[in-house]
């Protein structure tokens, strides 16, 4: 018997819909609460990180073709801006 990400992971989906905002991304938004339970030990990263790979892999799982687009995207994207960058004669501090 197969059980869910959800199941496996409840302790960590138990604090999505939390946030300060809808659209948080768990990164650095202010008013997180995955990185305010983290911050406060009730979520270990460690766990988070795990449901993170997971999560990946799941969605490279169901649909392999549009991962790989959107990682060709993110590639093009990257390269396009080093170029710029490059071209630009690189950052200034």
């Amino acid at each position: 018997m197969s059980i869910g990400l959800g199941e496996a992971f409840a302790d960590v989906e138990q604090h999505f819909g939390k946030c300060k905002f809808s659209d948080c991304k768990h990164q650095s938004e202010p008013g997180c609460a995955i990185k305010k339970a983290i911050n406060s030990g009730e979520l270990l990263q460690e766990r988070w990180n795990s449901y993170l790979q997971l999560k990946r892999e799941a969605i490279f799982a169901d649909d392999k073709a549009g991962f790989l687009r959107a990682k060709a995207e993110r590639n093009k994207s990257i390269s396009k801006w080093s170029k710029q960058i490059k071209k630009s004669g690189g950052i200034k501090r």
